[in-house]
């Protein structure tokens, strides 16, 4: 998403104003509004910089038709926020009388972080639950009225009108290493909620190490959007007299996560603290953060396409066969990916060409849009472009 540096710098002012309770400076000569507001969008932010825009003086507003949208998207992230708390508050009464060991993940918690807990606005919502209780689930969510929408080998995923999403986790990560490995055994590291005995929580310091494993993951795979930086700011000023940091830096060393972690933090403070270092390490998270408001909600189609060409050919990158070696993935992924997509492949694994060319007519029907824009980016990709992308990945901690 093509924004200039005024409305970065800006949007990024207007996080800053609201989740520090402080009024925002009157906006830069010139400033796109428009701009400002889709990238807000982008980013799902939307209904946060309405908290400082609404404090701005009556000349410093933004134009009517752009205040109203987001005085749209607040009221909606309010209502949406009140409904989905009622609503996975009454599921987890009906987890704990069902002895259902469950753990609520990610934005349903950091959410109270935050000076309203509509702020941190979350498409769905994450619970974690023993694999083995899966009938029982499907049983209760079936009674209260959700409907199964996707069965998975990591979570299913479930709907109930008019906005309630719940993805039940049978893992607390996907299979990418070394974290899976990390919270094989995670029903140890749990400790009960007040007044729960089937309902868990982390500590804060695994809380926070889960924190940033959740977002390196995406970072690895699409790229990551402000929310997450905004996470790791809001945890840290709310607990920084809390938590045992010797024990966080040990995990963190653990899963080689140290560096990426310490320059997130990094970002996070110069963003919405003021904080700076020096010209070296300033333009490193300069360059950072514009990839990561390059990078939307979730990351990009184009990132998560790039970000393939070099994740297995981190010291030297050869264009043209990594290219050809993404094509060679994209529409004939191994037998260990497609026995995921395809469950009769794990009984009948000769018949893997079979489900190829069964998986390329279903992707030409219902997906072939993004395939080709996948293909399109990555082979229209520079060299010099993939080096620059896996350096920034390198200096930020990623690849090291």
């Amino acid at each position: 998403m093509n924004v200039n540096a005024n409305e970065k710098s800006y949007l990024i002012h207007l996080i800053s104003a609201a989740i520090n309770e402080k009024k925002a400076d009157k906006p830069p000569e010139n400033l796109n509004w428009e701009l400002v507001y889709k990238l807000a969008c982008f980013h799902s932010v939307s209904n946060m910089i309405y908290y400082s825009t609404r404090n701005l003086e009556d000349t410093y507003k933004p134009p009517k038709d752009i205040g109203e949208k987001m005085y749209f998207d607040y009221k909606k992230a309010m209502a949406r926020e009140a409904t989905q708390h009622l609503m996975v508050e009454m599921l987890l009464e009906k987890f704990e009388e069902n002895k259902i060991e469950c753990m609520p993940l990610k934005g349903y918690i950091i959410k109270h972080l935050y000076p309203s807990a509509d702020m941190r606005t979350m498409g769905d919502v994450d619970i974690l639950y023993k694999e083995e209780k899966t009938p029982l689930v499907r049983e209760i969510m079936k009674n209260v009225g959700y409907a199964l929408e996707n069965k998975g080998d990591k979570h299913e995923k479930y709907y109930k009108k008019p906005c309630i999403t719940i993805e039940m986790h049978k893992i607390l990560t996907d299979n990418m290493e070394p974290y899976l490995s990390y919270y094989k055994n995670i029903w140890e590291k749990v400790i009960n909620r007040e007044q729960s005995e089937y309902i868990y929580k982390l500590s804060k310091e695994d809380f926070y190490i889960y924190l940033v494993v959740h977002y390196t993951i995406h970072f690895k795979k699409y790229g990551s959007g402000i929310r997450n930086i905004i996470d790791i700011f809001m945890y840290n000023k709310h607990f920084k007299n809390e938590l045992d940091l010797e024990y966080i830096k040990s995990q963190l060393g653990k899963l080689n996560l140290l560096e990426f972690e310490k320059n997130s933090r990094a970002l996070a403070n110069m963003w919405f603290n003021g904080e700076t270092k020096n010209k070296d390490f300033d333009k490193l998270y300069i360059e950072m953060g514009d990839y990561i408001l390059s990078s939307g909600v979730y990351g990009t189609v184009k990132n998560g396409a790039l970000l393939s060409l070099i994740e297995n050919d981190v010291k030297e990158i050869d264009s043209k066969k990594a290219k050809h070696m993404f094509g060679l993935r994209l529409f004939f992924p191994p037998l260990k990916k497609m026995k995921k997509i395809f469950k009769v492949l794990n009984v009948l694994p000769f018949l893997l060409p079979v489900f190829w060319i069964i998986r390329l007519i279903l992707g030409f029907l219902y997906r072939k849009d993004r395939s080709i824009k996948r293909l399109e980016t990555v082979y229209s990709a520079k060299e010099i472009d993939l080096k620059k992308l896996k350096d920034l990945y390198e200096r930020v901690g990623i690849f090291n």
